[in-house]
């Protein structure tokens, strides 16, 4: 494991921060025992670990919309885009899949999504609304496999030892249910971390909601 830096265009974050919007998946916990419990219990799991748990700010990463930077959209443009990301996923119903096993990586650890055929689908619709919107030049980020960040590391240490500890989690799946996506204005900034080294925070201000409300497929 080593320290997290988030990547704007290819390259490390600009160092005193710096918004995008986004679109994320943001589960509702309240909604969720089984995944409230199994968050938690792996927060503890990290709790030894120089990782930044998220808790407000767990979510689904969809799709960055990263041409620019979000102080450069107008309102007129983001209106324009949350119209384009509701006409993309008007046929798009809920979603349903396992959350878990935790995995320690090389930033943090995180939960895997599956079956992610769904996910996988409704991330081309979402991208589709940002390349009609903003041109294929505002994707340039690959989400790779669905899954939630359970946190992000702020120093080196031993990735086996954190993986060892979540394997004693039990159970170590739970259901997730969503019904819609958030386009968000999203801030990394560094601060303090509990070392006093610089560690990344996430904050995010929302700009539009859309719901899944199509048919789901038959069988």
């Amino acid at each position: 494991m080593e320290r997290f830096v988030p990547k704007w265009q290819g390259q490390d974050w600009p160092a005193g921060g710096a918004r995008a919007l986004h679109v994320y998946a943001v589960p509702d916990l309240a909604a969720h025992p089984e995944l409230a419990e199994l968050v938690g219990e792996s927060h503890k799991a990290m709790a030894a670990f120089p990782i930044i748990p998220m808790t407000s700010t767990l979510h689904c990463t969809v799709e960055m919309v990263a041409d620019t930077t979000s102080d450069r959209i107008t309102p007129a443009e983001r209106s324009t885009l949350a119209e384009a990301l509701h006409r993309h996923l008007a046929g798009t119903g809920p979603i349903r899949v396992t959350v878990g096993s935790p995995v320690a990586t090389r930033a943090g650890a995180y939960l895997d999504c599956h079956p992610d055929d769904e996910l996988v689908a409704l991330r081309r619709r979402v991208r589709d609304a940002i390349s009609e919107t903003r041109g294929p030049g505002a994707l340039l980020h690959d989400g790779g496999r669905p899954h939630l960040t359970l946190g992000y590391a702020f120093d080196t240490a031993s990735s086996d030892a954190l993986q060892t500890e979540l394997r004693r989690i039990s159970p170590s799946h739970a259901p997730l249910g969503i019904g819609g996506v958030e386009l968000l204005d999203v801030l990394w900034h560094p601060r303090p971390g509990p070392d006093g080294r610089p560690a990344w925070e996430l904050s995010w201000e929302p700009v539009a909601t859309v719901p899944l409300r199509g048919q789901r497929p038959a069988g």
